[in-house]
């Protein structure tokens, strides 16, 4: 490629040498070392065409090739074949005779060796044995998941996997940003690259990197947009926009200084007995009031949440977050409002596990429960109840009202989103049980008693 290359470039309008910056050869080394590679990648920095000419290359020097390139379409996937096409016709060196020659494919006969575009559909692969597929811009596959389904047969048996892509943050439902965070993790077996806008050492001759970036990208784009086409880290790439966050950036990222680490958690017995799911903050000092708000779960799916508030100074005192049955859920939740001074409480009566949480409140007659209708216990929480919480929590944490000791919690409310002409919501790899857990928490310490408090359970109120 250094020697021989030669590529396009299309704002100059010139066919200019390949340049073997830094960052390109150890993408070509990653190619050459791992079996799955998934690049986040920031706007213009060549990716394209170096996976064309890699893919050309191994195309030209061995025997039995098949390159699939895949984008959103066939116009675009066309557009990565003419890319191979255009480095061949300007190689200066010895090559091979082109067979078959059009949009969308170009093969030689002389080694049987393709390239191929295809369409990014849900059986696009399927039943096609490959030497590579090329998964190109996979954000704006429609089809990504179905896709992948399909293709991964020929990736089991050997073939290579290059899939990239910018980011769009208002996806929540992100097969590629779920693909590139497994492989950060280790959840899976792809080789993750992050490729951020300053990594390119020349944007424009004679100016360098900050000013062209002043000039040619702040002042063009909004600011929303800037995040997400020309990340500069990792960690700016993977954040929720600022502008598209449904909680105020700065007031979350303000709330990281109130982490406590779990060294120096208070321990009580009531910790230690469900240490793997209760964190107690402060202790319960005599005569404070509390209120309590747990988000249920049945334990298969999603995971509860229960937080408990200081009423005077809305800190967050202790919390209990994981899988765990609906009625372990709610002994916790009992036993949390009785180690704090039986606080007021309640809990969302969902769908999977708020029948069950609510008959194991009622068995233990846990006192000083919210009533929201009278007869029923449970805080039913329909779009516009919802709504209200949720409105009333952003609110909150904008004015830095509430104290948060947790970093998963605080991590959550980071993530929480709300898309363009959408409802509020979870990202669809993430979850919402401390948000709906402290929207609530901060709706009913508005009812709470203020003076003298009669203690008293369901069973009682239900018996008068």
């Amino acid at each position: 490629m250094r020697n021989h290359v030669w590529i396009q470039n299309k704002i100059t309008k010139k066919t200019i040498r390949w340049e073997d910056w830094d960052y390109l050869v150890q993408v070509v080394d990653a190619f050459q070392a791992h079996k799955e590679v998934v690049i986040l990648k920031a706007r213009q920095l060549g990716i394209s065409w170096l996976v064309c000419a890699y893919c050309l290359w191994m195309a030209l020097f061995n025997e039995n090739v098949r390159i699939l390139f895949m984008s959103q379409g066939e116009g675009e996937a066309w557009d990565l074949v003419a890319k191979a096409k255009f480095i061949y016709d300007h190689l200066t060196m010895p090559k091979p005779k082109i067979g078959h020659d059009s949009r969308g494919l170009i093969d030689f006969p002389i080694n049987n060796s393709e390239i191929k575009a295809l369409p990014s559909t849900k059986e696009a692969g399927r039943s096609t044995d490959a030497t590579i597929v090329v998964r190109d811009e996979l954000e704006t596959h429609e089809y990504a998941r179905e896709n992948f389904v399909a293709v991964g047969p020929t990736i089991d048996a050997g073939g290579q996997l290059i899939e990239l892509s910018t980011i769009n943050k208002s996806n929540l439902d992100s097969h590629f940003q779920d693909r590139y965070k497994k492989a950060r993790s280790g959840e899976n077996n792809a080789y993750p690259i992050f490729l951020g806008w300053k990594l390119r050492p020349v944007r424009s001759e004679g100016t360098d990197l900050d000013e062209w970036f002043e000039r040619q990208v702040k002042k063009k784009y909004s600011a929303w947009e800037v995040e997400q086409e020309y990340p500069e880290t990792e960690a700016q790439a993977l954040a929720p926009t600022k502008t598209r966050a449904f909680f105020d950036a700065t007031a979350t990222d303000s709330m990281l200084l109130d982490i406590i680490p779990n060294e120096l958690l208070v321990k009580c017995e009531l910790s230690e007995r469900y240490k793997q799911f209760v964190k107690v903050y402060k202790e319960a000092i005599i005569g404070q009031k509390y209120c309590v708000f747990t988000d249920p779960s049945d334990g298969k799916t999603d995971p509860h949440a229960t937080v408990v508030m200081d009423i005077k100074t809305f800190e967050i005192v202790a919390s209990s977050h994981g899988k765990c049955p609906a009625d372990l859920n709610a002994q916790i939740h009992d036993e949390l409002c009785r180690y704090y001074n039986k606080a007021y409480n309640t809990f969302e009566l969902n769908a999977f596990a708020g029948g069950k949480f609510s008959q194991t409140i009622a068995d233990l007659g846990t006192p000083n429960q919210h009533v929201q209708v009278k007869g029923r216990i449970g805080w039913w929480t329909s779009k516009n109840v919802k709504g209200t919480m949720l409105w009333g929590l952003e609110e909150a944490v904008r004015h830095n009202l509430i104290r948060i000791h947790d970093k998963d919690c605080i991590n959550e409310l980071k993530q929480f989103m709300i898309p363009e002409g959408a409802e509020p919501q979870a990202p669809r790899s993430g979850h919402d049980d401390w948000v709906i857990a402290l929207a609530g928490v901060w709706q009913i310490r508005k009812s709470a008693p203020v003076g003298t408090v009669k203690i008293t359970s369901f069973k009682y109120r239900e018996s008068q």
